[in-house]
């Protein structure tokens, strides 16, 4: 087995030499800026930590702490027990990271990895094989911690003085760390496997992943609203909580401040039970790595045999269906012509079938709900009258600009690349009667729908909420609709302009011609959409209103009007021409 190992870790890192010694220029530039810069983070968190640290060992700062104790009650007099404390909180924080990340990685590195098949018929032992994609899949949380944990742990202890035992148990502990997360993550995966799909099983851990990015986010927009109520002295204990003697973290951070105090007894005693902790799970691991590893294989490559019949209930369901879809179909008909309907449908169907798309709907639904809370509880905005012309026509617009982001957002997510997302699978609708332009107008729809629905919703609601006049309402509505029309053709013609229809990758789905045009695009056009709206106002309300203002309104909404509907027309001209150009 150790020479098997030594055999596929020496071709996995020559293909990794290989792979950035033939890789382009710029990927290798690219690659030396991201160490450089890693390497300078590093070393600002180690000497932040180190003068942190060393700050609040001062005498000065301790008599400072006991003098402001006197007047707030709760605050603590010491910083000892809490910066005793503080690598058991650190390593749980990482600890915790490295639980829900694991799973992700030692999924895609064990069972979603190209070279496996090769890897498991080759004559080599199944635990070797298991060992070396283990690892493997543990390559970026290691990379992480040497990266960004070990700078705050060198740094703590070169703030309290510690010698080179403490430097050496920090080394150990780092490389032990993700053993224990890691090994319960592979037992899960293999478990998993044996029941879902790998591949059903990596988008459901994508979605929460998303969901816990979010619940970051949303906890850093809300900082003013959360701060006060866990800015509190009382809740410093909470630090010392995470030092509790039962957590694997407590047993190597106690095991760390012991070896830099010199305490050899604890340092053997906590050292130990995390070091038997840590290599018990991943013995237990390489057990039953050759059975359920190799099952959880088979299983994967007789996914695509032979079809198991749809129980009675699944096909009565699977019928009401496609008959509430054929109705949906029909009055949609009445509407858009038959073709677009179907294609419509059909990208409608698609979209929530795949739980990738629905994890790229939770950023913006996110942003909806953070911009909501915080135009809700947030200071009434001043009066119209207080501010000058243009500030208050700019101030009547600022809820239309984030409808409008919002909407972008969900349109980008529904439509996601167009006629790219069709994917070799294009052929079908390229031999189909269907004519570019009905194709176009077909997935026109469903990139526009977020403007109409969600647009209108969430400015009905702050309307509500503001008291907004009902002209306000009506000027954010129609900025909002007129926008996304231009602002959803032309990225749907340049989506169909410039397709990548041999991705491999869902992630990459877009071309560069159509992102980097459709970057420059949309905030030039709603530049203008937002001078010809707001330019006419401002000075409608210099000359006084009247007949003549109105007119200046009205020639503004003209104005925006017409250049929407060139925008429009350019991007179905670009959108048609686009496809008659794509060949199968």
């Amino acid at each position: 087995m150790l020479n098997a190992l030594w055999v596929l870790a020496r071709a996995r890192l020559q293909i990794v030499r290989n792979t950035f010694w033939r890789g382009k220029l710029r990927r290798k530039f690219v690659s030396l800026v991201l160490v450089a810069l890693l390497g300078l983070g590093s070393f600002g968190l180690y000497g932040f930590t180190r003068f942190v640290v060393g700050a609040m060992r001062d005498p000065e700062v301790a008599d400072l702490l006991r003098e402001a104790a006197t007047q707030t009650p709760g605050l603590p007099t010491a910083m000892a027990p809490f910066l005793a404390a503080l690598p058991s909180a650190v390593l749980l924080g990482a600890l915790a990271m490295l639980v829900f990340s694991s799973f992700s990685s030692l999924l895609s590195s064990l069972y979603l990895s190209g070279d496996l098949d090769m890897l498991l018929v080759a004559p080599v032992p199944m635990r070797a094989v298991f060992s070396v994609k283990f690892f493997g899949g543990l390559l970026s949380q290691y990379g992480i911690l040497f990266a960004l944990l070990a700078p705050v742990l060198i740094g703590y202890g070169q703030g309290l003085g510690y010698g080179p035992l403490y430097h050496l148990c920090t080394a150990l502990v780092l490389l032990l760390l993700p053993l224990l997360p890691a090994g319960l993550g592979a037992l899960l995966v293999m478990a998993v496997v044996r029941v879902l799909p790998a591949r059903r099983a990596r988008e459901m851990v994508s979605v929460l992943g998303g969901l816990v990015g979010i619940a970051f986010y949303i906890i850093t927009q809300l900082g003013r609203q959360i701060a006060p109520v866990i800015a509190r002295p009382a809740n410093l204990q909470a630090l010392l909580a995470a030092d509790l003697p039962l957590l694997p973290s407590a047993w190597a951070g106690r095991a760390l401040v012991a070896a830099g105090e010199g305490q050899m007894l604890p340092l053997v005693f906590y050292g130990g039970l995390f070091l038997g902790a840590s290599l018990v799970v991943f013995a237990g691991c390489l057990m039953v790595a050759e059975r359920l590893y190799y099952a959880g294989w088979s299983n994967i490559t007789t996914q695509g045999g032979r079809v198991r019949p749809k129980p009675q209930g699944k096909r009565q369901n699977t019928a009401a269906e496609q008959r509430r879809l054929a109705a949906i179909g029909y009055r949609l008909s009445a509407i858009l012509p038959q073709q677009s309907s179907a294609i419509l449908l059909k990208d409608i169907r698609l979209f929530f079938r795949d739980l990738r798309s629905l994890q790229a709907l939770i950023f913006p639904l996110a942003l909806a709900g953070i911009w909501s809370v915080q135009a809700f509880t947030g200071p009434p905005p001043a009066s119209s009258a207080e501010l000058p012309a243009w500030a208050g026509q700019f101030q009547d617009l600022a809820g239309g600009g984030i409808a409008f982001f919002i909407c972008l957002s969900l349109s980008s997510v529904l439509a996601g690349t167009g006629v790219s997302r069709e994917g070799r699978a294009f052929w079908l609708l390229k031999l189909a009667p269907v004519s570019p332009w009905r194709l176009l107008l077909g997935k026109l729809v469903l990139a526009y729908l977020p403007f109409p629905l969600v647009g209108t919703l969430f400015l009905s609601i702050v309307a509500l909420l503001r008291h907004q006049p009902p002209l306000i309402f009506l000027q954010q509505w129609a900025i909002v609709l007129l926008s996304g029309l231009g602002c959803a053709t032309f990225g749907m013609g340049l989506g169909a302009a410039f397709p990548r229809l041999d991705w491999e990758n869902p992630a990459r789905q877009s071309s560069w011609q159509s992102g980097c045009l459709g970057t420059l695009f949309y905030p030039l056009y709603l530049l203008v959409i937002v001078t010809l709206v707001l330019g006419p106002a401002v000075m409608a309300e210099v000359v006084g209103g009247g007949v003549a203002g109105m007119g200046l309104r009205l020639a503004g909404w003209a104005m925006a009007v017409t250049v929407t509907a060139g925008v429009v027309w350019l991007g179905v001209a670009i959108g048609t021409r686009g496809l008659e150009r794509i060949e199968v």
